[in-house]
């Protein structure tokens, strides 16, 4: 429906108004000046009957007719009346007519019955006016009683033809209607004038308004003079105000909870009720892989491949009480996350869903470690202790009276408790390790890197030239670095043994340091390789390498003297001083473990 301004309601209104008085005033005007009219006219009409009345003689208190009509002859020559003197009765004595009434009266007029000839025999004047039936024009009558009001002799009636009156009585009309159409004129251009005036502090507010909501606050609210809009006006003005405010609270509400969403290591994600994207954190863009510039208000199904989240959105939406479930993300790394729905619900009903995404594969991985580090403590436990009950058992049960068996028997009860006893001091030198590694307290000191590599050439070198394995060092005097010294011999001395352990005869193992710069990056370090000529690792072993008790031959490892901690052990230690432990292996080649320690 099309909608008009608010100025030519107000000018319709006027002008509506405006033309109701018109019409109201112009018709009094017009039944006024007709009665007007008509009351001048019955006056001189009942003028001309009265003077008959009076100078008409009376004989014997009967009427002449003949005297009538010569008195009546000369009245009508001048008057332009006809004039009748009817008896009592109301039959006709006398008539004359003029050529202006254009027929006999008497024959257009009658008197039987006639309201007018009844007042006149009552004693009172008659006048009354009607339409001609025969030439459709409008005359005039009037009956003046004749002798004795008690008792009239006859009936004076005198009949008159209003066209000229009729056509001067238009005129005026005409007249004044021409009057009242040009006041209507300039009171309607008056009511523009005051409609366009009130209508501009409307459009002014209005436009006012629409630039407030743009967004415009600075917007100036003009004032105007009427009370109801300056009462409108501060109105808006309060508004202003108010949504000012209430956008700066919701600008610091964005604000902080992009911030919130930001930090949040969790995946946040918010769908509308057709699984479209309606808000996304950088984390869970990072868990999906999808850019939020691109994704944004599209559907769910379009941007992400995973049919389990598709699924899991779809009942988020439906369902009325929070939904949690572990979904699997294919990928070049395959990935466990841990997923949180819950429903959301507008004033208009609308639906929609947040889901609160969370990486568990480390968790999950570290609660495998944690499965297979007491499985494997139980094991690695139970294998020496086992022993050692076996033996004792025996030797209980009568094998101790035999000295060859006895002592057999003892030495392996000896080496299954020093087994047993390193397994134990491994546990807890990581304990102790991981202890100030959590809390940030590891002492360290500036210490010359040759020096502590030569111990522990020195410690290691019993054991080398027992298995026939060769030593080669080469460290630059001036390499230092901070460090822990006892931690870091005892990590380089774990590394230097299982070369010696894992190499074939006749091998060398060799240990080189060095310093190295990242161009460009700024950070200097010192990096320690122990390098071997060993049967190697595969590939598939290098990720899990580092784990408490994994060993890549758990055969050969309990018969070289292994507890399966000693890497473990060398990787806290790294940690423990900001660095870190590395490995590169090829099968039947050998392999390289190489510690990075930041320099000095």
């Amino acid at each position: 429906m099309p909608r008009t301004h608010f100025i030519w309601h107000l000018f319709a209104s006027w002008c509506a108004l405006l033309a109701a008085v018109l019409a109201g005033c112009s018709w009094l005007t017009s039944v006024e000046l007709a009665r007007l009219s008509d009351s001048a006219q019955f006056r001189r009409m009942s003028d001309v009957a009265t003077g008959l009345t009076k100078i008409l003689p009376v004989i014997s208190n009967t009427v002449d007719p003949e005297a009538f009509a010569t008195l009546a002859r000369e009245i009508t020559q001048t008057a332009l009346v006809g004039i009748d003197l009817l008896e009592p009765s109301g039959t006709i004595l006398a008539e004359i007519s003029t050529t202006t009434l254009n027929a006999e009266p008497a024959a257009h007029w009658p008197t039987s019955g006639d309201a007018i000839v009844s007042e006149a025999r009552a004693g009172r004047i008659g006048h009354t006016s009607r339409y001609d039936p025969v030439t459709g024009k409008r005359m005039l009558a009037v009956c003046v009683p004749m002798g004795p009001i008690e008792k009239p002799l006859a009936i004076v009636r005198v009949l008159a033809n209003t066209t000229e009156q009729d056509r001067e009585l238009f005129r005026s009309q005409r007249t004044i209607l021409i009057g009242y159409l040009a006041l209507a004129l300039a009171a309607a251009a008056a009511g523009y004038g005051l409609a366009k005036r009130t209508a501009r502090p409307v459009r002014e507010l209005a436009a006012a308004v629409t630039r407030l909501a743009d967004g415009a606050f600075e917007t100036p609210i003009p004032t105007p003079e009427l009370a109801e809009l300056s009462s409108l006006a501060a109105a808006i003005g309060l508004l202003r105000e108010q949504l000012v405010e209430r956008g700066l609270t919701i600008g610091r509400q964005g604000t902080q909870q992009e911030a919130v969403l930001g930090s949040m290591i969790e995946g946040v994600l918010a769908i509308d009720a057709r699984q479209r994207i309606v808000s996304m954190n950088l984390a869970a863009a990072d868990l999906l892989g999808l850019d939020p510039s691109i994704v944004m208000h599209r559907p769910l199904q379009e941007v992400v491949p995973n049919p389990d989240l598709r699924r899991f959105a779809l009942r988020a939406i439906d369902c009325s009480q929070p939904l949690e479930d572990d979904l699997l993300l294919r990928g070049l790394r395959d990935r466990t996350i841990r997923v949180r729905g819950t429903a959301l619900r507008d004033l208009s009903g609308d639906g929609g869903a947040v889901i609160v995404l969370n990486d568990v594969t480390d968790i999950q991985h570290l609660e495998n470690v944690r499965r297979d580090f007491v499985a494997n403590v139980s094991h690695e436990l139970k294998t020496p202790i086992a022993s050692i009950k076996g033996f004792v058992e025996t030797l209980l049960d009568g094998a101790a009276v035999n000295p060859v068996d006895n002592q057999r028997f003892l030495t392996i009860i000896a080496k299954q408790a020093e087994r047993l006893e390193a397994i134990i001091e491994d546990l807890l030198a990581l304990s102790r390790i991981e202890q100030s590694e959590g809390e940030r307290s590891l002492p360290v000191e500036r210490v010359r890197l040759a020096d502590l590599l030569a111990a522990v050439i020195t410690d290691c070198l019993p054991r080398a030239i027992e298995r026939s394995i060769g030593l080669q060092l080469s460290c630059p005097d001036t390499l230092e670095a901070e460090m822990n010294a006892p931690l870091l011999e005892q990590a380089m001395i774990n590394l230097v043994d299982n070369a010696i352990k894992y190499s074939e005869p006749g091998k060398t193992v060799w240990v080189i340091a060095a310093h190295a710069e990242h161009a460009g990056v700024g950070l200097d370090e010192v990096r320690v390789s122990v390098r071997d000529e060993g049967c190697g690792i595969e590939a598939s072993h290098l990720p899990r390498l580092f784990e408490r008790f994994y060993r890549v031959d758990r055969a050969r490892s309990r018969k070289l003297g292994g507890t399966g901690l000693g890497l473990s052990i060398v990787k806290h230690i790294m940690q423990a001083h900001g660095g870190s432990v590395t490995v590169e292996s090829s099968p039947g080649i050998g392999s390289t473990f190489t510690i990075q320690l930041p320099a000095c």
